[in-house]
């Protein structure tokens, strides 16, 4: 895997409202490997959450199946804890989430 893109995606939330949220991009070595796409809640989002960042896919003509990673770091959880929720399906297919658990001593 290589990361073949870093950047702050811009979109409207499901009420309308400008949002953002980070996007890393994560493409295989291997052509029988999935893309990784690891989108990040920012601390300063002025719309609402990531799950409705599914235009990702669209806007970088990646490739499915893929895995797609929902981020959340400590400082964008009002006090909680770094979070990592895996989807089984890209988010236009339909979402299925499965917590993966907290960050232990890693940072993506």
């Amino acid at each position: 895997m290589h990361l073949a893109s870093d950047y702050i995606h811009p979109y409207k939330d499901a009420g309308g409202r400008p949002a953002q949220c980070r996007v890393r991009i994560y493409l295989p070595d291997n052509s029988h490997d999935a893309p990784v796409v690891i989108c990040s809640e920012v601390p300063n989002n002025p719309g609402g959450s990531i799950t409705d960042s599914a235009g990702v896919i669209q806007v970088n003509e990646l490739p499915t199946p893929l895995v797609w990673i929902e981020h959340r770091p400590e400082e964008s959880t009002n006090g909680g804890e770094e979070t990592f929720d895996l989807t089984e399906r890209a988010p236009y297919l339909g979402v299925t989430r499965a917590w993966i658990g907290e960050a232990v001593g890693a940072k993506v």
